[in-house]
């Protein structure tokens, strides 16, 4: 199912067999969402982001940017600037963050992943971060993740259990 918002395809209730659905993003990746999932799109700072919103009761907000990037001539091609953007990501002098981590898949793509507990407009939120990188001839194709959590839902039963069906989806994304 195909949607009318700038960089998004894919459908929002599951498939008949309730595996959920397939979401294209900016012809940069392709993850598959659990079943129920809202599609939307947000602007920020002139850039289309997706927002994809868990059924009722569950809590939480998903966010997906992407990126191409070329590599500068003296950073080691695309895969030095992966790495750099990679270690970036995961803010290693950064005190609000934990639990990073930088990996190459099997297929050479790299994945960071990081969790930061902030405070937005007053309200404690903890934010799981994921980056998935890889190699597209000339240029680094990005896919930017980040999982909003209200930080008073942080560790409960269900939270946990929606967290791992969205980590095993991203990390089993489609870099295109």
């Amino acid at each position: 199912m195909a949607h009318d918002t700038p960089g998004a395809e894919g459908g929002s209730g599951g498939g008949a067999d309730g595996t959920g659905s397939d979401i294209g993003w900016a012809d940069t990746v392709r993850f598959r969402l659990p079943p129920g999932w809202a599609v939307d799109v947000e602007e920020h700072e002139g850039q289309p982001v997706g927002t994809f919103r868990p059924p009722p009761p569950a809590a939480g907000v998903l966010r997906l940017v992407t990126d191409r990037v070329v590599p500068r001539p003296d950073s080691g091609g695309v895969a030095g600037t992966l790495r750099e953007m990679a270690v970036r990501f995961v803010r290693p002098q950064d005190p609000r963050a934990g639990d990073r981590s930088v990996e190459s898949r099997a297929d050479g793509a790299v994945i960071a992943q990081a969790m930061m507990r902030t405070l937005e407009d007053g309200r404690a939120e903890t934010h799981y971060l994921w980056l998935i990188g890889a190699d597209r001839s000339d240029d680094a194709a990005v896919a930017m993740f980040s999982f909003a959590l209200p930080g008073l839902m942080d560790g409960d039963e269900s939270c946990a259990e929606m967290l791992g069906r969205i980590d095993d989806a991203i990390r089993n994304a489609e870099i295109l």
